[in-house]
């Protein structure tokens, strides 16, 4: 009975380190977590028996708890990846929680009893698993949202320090009794209860408070956004107004143009003939707004960043082939188009004139679309654990954030890569027309 009380105390503990992670892993990973963890609970027991055989003591529980829960810990790492600080920082919390949970397990005995002694340990897992599923909805509450935001863990200064604070806290609360046997004195007991509460409380402030100032900071970037999309609006619709002056006046001289040309050819000067007609279409080029696709919201967007581009004397080219009839929102692509290119130029910018270049190409083979966007960049580029650029300036890092929308939207697969200099990103997505 009392090797099945321990490891219901260690499955609560293993359950709370998972709640956290539990929106962020495929299918796939919880699958292959719960046949590792099916794994081990099967030697987990035995382990459990063969040091319990003698009977339950304090030093045997001891042992078992504190030391049971590292194959879990490490399972819970070689599935999900790529999250170690993640790990760490559950850890603590979960500690902190369960280590409260066995301490008012404790005070009750001790008030039921009289005193807590090792005949009593029974009883006092049976009361910590009472609390627990007491707590149940609490927990679940807090240990879902636990995790604080992912850009704090991005900072490499930051992640550190956040995810071994609750480590610390819970392995300076417990140190103290590892050799004692129980604490006797109701002020010691109170202490062991209250100090987990006051870091919780005090770390849903600080959550709290940091999620504010991501709002803030949230609402800063959208009116940025705003306004960069209106400026872009304004631009693209003075782009369009210059070229349909442009068309308008070239088709008023198109009567006088074919009778130059005819009047050259009837002279017998087909060389000037040819030469006039040449300079006639570098004029038809020079217009504002050239076209690339059928889509005017992707045209607009290419050609305004087309002549960005060449404000800075950096060398851009286009290989375009879409459908004539998209099965997408247009819109959502002229967004992603304009916030990446506008990325690239910005990066270009600080290469010298020599290294200025941008290539774009998107396709459609009729089952998959393909975008692929390349420049040169001779700068170190910080990668967030998402394998995007990142960034915690406000009003930069919003090509990757509408590159992260775009990609969820549209079910697509972003690559990115930043190798001698050259960055590339790579975004597939299927056709559903």
């Amino acid at each position: 009975m009392t090797n099945v009380l321990i490891f219901f105390a260690q499955m609560s503990g293993v359950y709370l380190r998972y709640l956290p992670f539990s929106s962020e892993i495929t299918s796939d990973e919880k699958k292959l977590l719960l046949k590792r963890f099916l794994l081990w609970i099967a030697a987990d027991l035995a382990i459990t028996f063969f040091i319990l055989s003698d009977g339950l003591t304090y030093r045997a529980f001891k042992i078992v708890m504190l030391v049971g829960w590292v194959p879990y810990f490490l399972i819970s790492m070689s599935v999900i990846r790529n999250k170690i600080p993640q790990h760490f920082f559950v850890f603590g919390m979960q500690g902190l929680w369960c280590f409260m949970l066995h301490s008012l397990a404790a005070g009750a005995v001790a008030l039921v009893c009289g005193q807590m002694a090792e005949e009593f340990m029974s009883l006092q897992l049976m009361m910590y698993l009472a609390f627990f599923v007491a707590f149940l909805k609490v927990e679940q509450k807090i240990f879902v949202k636990l995790l604080p935001s992912s850009k704090l863990f991005e900072n490499q200064s930051l992640r550190w320090c956040i995810s071994l604070l609750p480590v610390m806290i819970f392995i300076g609360t417990t140190l103290p009794i590892v050799d004692v046997t129980f604490m006797h004195t109701w002020r010691g007991r109170f202490s062991r209860v209250i100090l987990p509460i006051f870091f919780f409380v005090m770390y849903g402030s600080l959550s709290l408070a940091t999620r504010q100032l991501e709002e803030k900071q949230l609402n800063a970037q959208k009116n940025f956004v705003l306004k960069r999309q209106m400026d872009s609006l304004n631009e693209q619709n003075a782009l369009m107004q210059a070229s349909r002056r442009e068309v308008e006046a070239m088709e008023q001289k198109l009567a006088d143009n074919y009778a130059e040309i005819e009047k050259l050819l009837v002279g017998g000067k087909v060389r000037e003939a040819m030469d006039f007609i040449g300079q006639q279409t570098k004029l038809l080029d020079s217009t504002a707004v050239k076209v690339f696709c059928r889509s005017p919201l992707i045209n607009a967007a290419l050609s305004l960043y087309s002549r960005r581009a060449a404000e800075f004397d950096i060398k851009i080219s286009f290989k375009i082939d879409l459908p004539e009839k998209f099965s997408m929102d247009e819109s959502d692509l002229a967004i992603l188009l304009s916030n990446l290119l506008e990325n690239a130029i910005t990066a270009s910018k600080k290469n010298p004139s020599s290294e200025r270049e941008i290539s774009l190409t998107m396709r459609n083979n009729g089952v998959q679309y393909v975008l692929e966007i390349t420049n040169r960049f001779n700068f170190p580029i910080e990668v967030g654990e998402n394998g995007l650029p990142c960034t915690n300036r406000i009003g930069h890092g919003l090509g990757m954030s509408s590159l992260e929308i775009f990609a969820k939207k549209h079910d697509a697969f972003v690559d990115f890569s930043h190798e001698d200099g050259l960055v590339r990103f790579t975004v597939y997505w299927n056709d559903y027309l």
